[in-house]
């Protein structure tokens, strides 16, 4: 079936494996992808970058290594408004992943996360502050900030918006 118009795509903690297929880069409405807290492994694939209108990546927690895409990375540079740019959290904070775009970087090992900050780049790319951790409330507030926007754009259009949840078991 055709998912082109998908906007969300949450399938975090349900145990998924294998990889991220190249075809993520045909879901070219997607705003928000959330694959934290899954064994998947791989790479992200750079066709991730045709997701123009992607805003918010939560990658932590998953078996996922290598680099980044610069395909990925330019989403956060293009001229968007500022409340519409790409937001990333990924296991960025050792040599699992590296990533010169995170906004907030995870310790695979630990899962401990720290908040990006530039003046301070350590040795692996990720950039934080010492004893400065992350708070996930901000992700939190940014997905459901983000969540809104697209449902009151949906219903706006005249469409239906529907919400699957993995975690319920009806």
């Amino acid at each position: 079936f055709e998912l082109s118009n998908l906007r969300m795509l949450y399938l975090d903690g349900n145990n998924f494996t294998g990889s991220i297929s190249q075809d993520i880069g045909q879901l070219t409405m997607l705003k928000q992808l959330t694959i934290s807290d899954n064994p998947i492994t791989g790479v992200i694939p750079s066709t991730l970058g045709l997701c123009k209108e992607l805003e918010l990546l939560l990658i932590d927690n998953t078996d996922i290594q290598g680099t980044i895409p610069e395909e990925v990375c330019q989403l956060k540079s293009s001229s968007r408004q500022v409340y519409d740019a790409l937001y990333i959290k990924a296991d960025c904070y050792s040599d699992y992943l590296k990533c010169d775009c995170c906004d907030v970087c995870c310790d695979h090992n630990t899962h401990q996360c720290f908040q990006d900050n530039q003046d301070n780049p350590d040795d692996s790319g990720a950039k934080l502050q010492e004893n400065q951790t992350y708070d996930s409330t901000d992700t939190i507030a940014r997905t459901i900030e983000i969540k809104q926007k697209i449902e009151s754009e949906v219903l706006q259009r005249g469409a239906t918006f529907y919400e699957i949840d993995f975690d319920d078991p009806r």
